[in-house]
């Protein structure tokens, strides 16, 4: 994609999505649904925040899209194409690429040796691995630093960076992530940020961002979708929400009921 291609996507909002999902509806149990008929874009260049209070359904929301949780009803596509209910293991090759809540390193694996097993499925040559290595090494000076040690040695915030780095030795075209900056110092939480700022912004990527700080969050969010009991509450560009965050909060509290 280019540079001109980012700075103005044709017709944004109103142009076609990476990744969608229309009314979906779907719940860990079968008598009660966690989400309730939501829908949400996510476009290519674009970042795209869940906002919204604990227990409204925003990880369940990931999950359903990325096949851990099949829905009840509703749709998720891949541009034209539906992919509703794939397999977890047929997303990456599909172009998503899912970053948990929870730490999903190896810990004692190497961290390159991590980064390696974001090409698990495509079994590339050698030449193609030094390559891609060199390109994440590039962009994470720190992960060149620390990639002979165990992954479970280095910090929340460093192991965060190697999680968003092996994603990247695939190439995905989207990413769906759960609260970037949990268990992350605050200094590190805004390095984190940059870094998934940086995958839409420069690499062209669709970011589906799904976070309880929300202030972070805006700061490099460009449509907002407020959750409410497993329903969209709200929702609209950035700017519809003006320069001052506390519109959006505040919209958070009232979903909220506080």
């Amino acid at each position: 994609m280019t540079e001109a291609a980012l700075a103005s996507p044709p017709l944004w909002p109103d142009a076609s999505p990476f990744l969608s999902c229309e009314h979906l509806v779907a719940g860990y149990t079968e008598d009660i649904n966690i989400l309730r008929d939501i829908s949400v874009k996510v476009w290519p260049g674009r970042v795209s925040c869940v906002v919204g209070p604990n227990g409204t359904g925003k990880s369940t929301l990931l999950k359903a899209m990325f096949g851990f949780l099949k829905p009840n009803s509703g749709t998720v596509r891949m541009g034209e194409k539906e992919i509703t209910g794939s397999a977890p293991y047929r997303m990456l090759g599909l172009g998503v690429a899912y970053l948990p809540q929870r730490p999903s390193l190896f810990p004692y694996l190497s961290v390159e040796s991590n980064l390696k097993l974001g090409l698990w499925h495509t079994k590339p040559k050698k030449a193609v691995i030094a390559a891609k290595l060199d390109d994440v090494y590039r962009r994470f000076p720190v992960i060149h630093e620390k990639r002979g040690q165990q992954a479970g040695q280095l910090s929340g915030g460093q192991q965060r960076q190697v999680e968003i780095a092996r994603s990247l030795m695939a190439d995905p075209s989207v990413y769906l992530i759960d609260e970037p900056t949990a268990g992350v110092d605050p200094q590190t939480s805004g390095t984190i940020y940059e870094i998934v700022e940086s995958l839409a912004r420069d690499l062209g990527k669709a970011v589906l961002l799904v976070d309880q700080d929300i202030r972070a969050a805006l700061a490099i969010t460009d449509y907002v979708y407020v959750v409410k009991t497993g329903s969209i509450f709200s929702e609209g560009a950035r700017e519809d929400f003006g320069t001052d965050t506390d519109a959006l909060v505040a919209r958070w509290l009232y979903a909220s009921g506080e």
